[in-house]
C-alpha cells in the first residue's frame, strides 16, 4: 500500500529522520515546514507555510498539513499517515501496524469477556455463553487513531489545575507510568475525541477528513482542528457503515515547553461550540451516501447553525472553509 506520512512544522529533522529510518520502500514523506529543511532527504517533498499558504485562505499554521492530505490524494497514494513533528515511534514496525489496521474489518458485538483479565484467547474468542459462532456482517476499518505515551494528549486546564503544570509537559510520575493496553475499535453512533497527532487513514476518506479550519487572531478558536475534523469524519463514516479504530501503533509524544493558560484561552474559547457539537450533531441525518457529499451535508447544517445562535458563528467561517476545501480538490493546484 503507498503511503505518504504528512508532517508539517518541522522544528528540527529529529522527528523525520526517526521514521525515515524504519519506513519501507512504499512510504513517502511530505513535509509542510516553516524553516527550509537541512538537507534533502530521500523520498521527501518539501512545502514551505508562505507557499501553502498562497494557495487559498483555508490554509493556515493549523490547518497547513491540509495540502499535504491534498496532494497526497492528487499523487494517488493508498493512504496516508499524519503525524506532529514532536512525535517518534516506539516500535520498528509503526507504519505495517497502521497500514494492518486500515486493511482490517469490524463486527459491532462486544464481547463480555473484555471486562476479564487472564482469560486465554481461544476461550475469549467465543466469548460468554449465547455469544455468535458465526458473525458475517463486518464493516472496513479506513481510519486509525494511533495513540501516544509520555506527554499525553490532555485539556489544559487538567494539564494547569490537576497536574500543576505551567509548561504543557506532563509531570512524573504520569508522562512515564501510562500505558497503551489494546487496541479497540469505536463502535457505531459513538463519538470520541480524535487527536490528529498519530492517525491513518486510506485515501477515500481525505475528502471528508481535513483539519478543520480555525482562526486564534481572528475569532480566537484554536485546540478544536482534529477534535472537531474527529467528530465529522466519525459522523460520515456510521453513515457510510465504515469504522474507526484506536490504539496501536503507540508514538513518543515529547513536545517542547509552552505558555499553558494560552492554550486554556483558546480552549475556553470554543468550549461552548464544542459542547454544542457534541450533543446536537448525532441528531443530524444525512441523507447522501459519499465521503463528499455528507462532508457538504454537514458544512450546510453549520452555516444554519451559525445563523440561529452568536455563539456558534464562528461555524459559519467553518462551513466556509469546508466549501473551499471541496473545491481546491477539484482545482488544478
Amino acid at each position: 500500500m503507498k503511503t505518504a506520512v504528512v508532517i508539517p512544522s518541522m522544528r528540527g529533522p529529529k522527528c523525520l529522520e526517526s521514521f525515515l529510518e524504519i519506513a519501507p520502500e512504499n512510504v513517502d514523506f511530505i513535509i509542510i515546514s516553516e524553516k527550509k529543511l537541512e538537507k534533502k532527504y530521500e523520498r521527501t517533498v518539501e512545502f514551505n507555510d508562505k507557499e501553502v499558504f498562497e494557495k487559498s485562505w483555508i490554509f493556515n499554521r493549523h490547518t497547513k498539513r491540509n495540502f499535504g492530505f491534498a496532494y497526497a490524494l492528487q499523487q494517488n497514494y493508498d493512504a496516508v499517515v499524519n503525524l506532529d513533528d514532536d512525535c517518534f515511534p516506539k516500535s520498528n514496525t509503526y507504519f505495517t501496524d497502521h497500514i494492518e489496521r486500515l486493511k482490517s474489518s469490524s463486527h459491532d458485538y462486544f464481547n463480555i469477556l473484555n471486562a476479564y483479565s487472564n482469560i486465554p484467547s481461544d476461550v475469549f474468542f467465543h466469548g460468554a455463553r449465547g455469544h455468535p459462532t458465526s458473525i458475517t456482517k463486518k464493516s472496513q476499518v479506513v481510519v486509525n487513531q494511533g495513540l501516544w505515551e509520555c506527554d499525553l494528549d490532555l485539556p489544559a486546564r487538567t494539564i494547569s489545575n490537576i497536574l500543576s503544570s505551567k509548561d504543557g509537559k506532563i509531570p512524573e510520575p504520569l508522562c512515564n507510568q501510562s500505558k497503551v493496553l489494546q487496541d479497540f475499535v469505536i463502535p457505531k453512533n459513538q463519538f470520541t475525541t480524535v487527536c490528529g497527532m498519530n492517525t491513518s487513514f486510506l485515501k477515500e476518506v481525505i475528502p471528508a477528513f481535513p483539519y478543520t479550519y480555525q482562526e486564534p487572531d481572528g475569532f480566537g478558536v484554536a485546540r478544536y482542528d482534529d477534535i472537531w475534523s474527529g467528530l465529522f469524519i466519525k459522523k460520515i463514516l456510521d453513515k457510510l457503515d465504515k469504522r474507526m479504530s484506536a490504539g496501536f501503533p503507540i508514538v513518543s509524544h515529547e513536545k517542547g515547553t509552552r505558555d499553558v493558560n494560552i492554550d486554556v484561552k483558546f480552549e475556553d474559547k470554543g468550549d461552548t461550540m464544542n459542547s454544542f457539537l457534541w450533543n446536537n450533531l448525532s441528531d443530524l441525518t444525512l441523507e447522501t451516501n459519499d465521503y463528499t457529499s455528507c462532508f457538504l451535508e454537514i458544512a450546510d447544517w453549520l452555516g444554519k447553525t451559525s445563523k440561529n445562535n452568536n455563539s456558534l458563528k464562528f461555524f459559519e467561517k467553518v462551513a466556509e472553509s469546508m466549501y473551499g476545501w471541496i473545491k481546491f480538490l477539484d482545482s488544478k493546484f
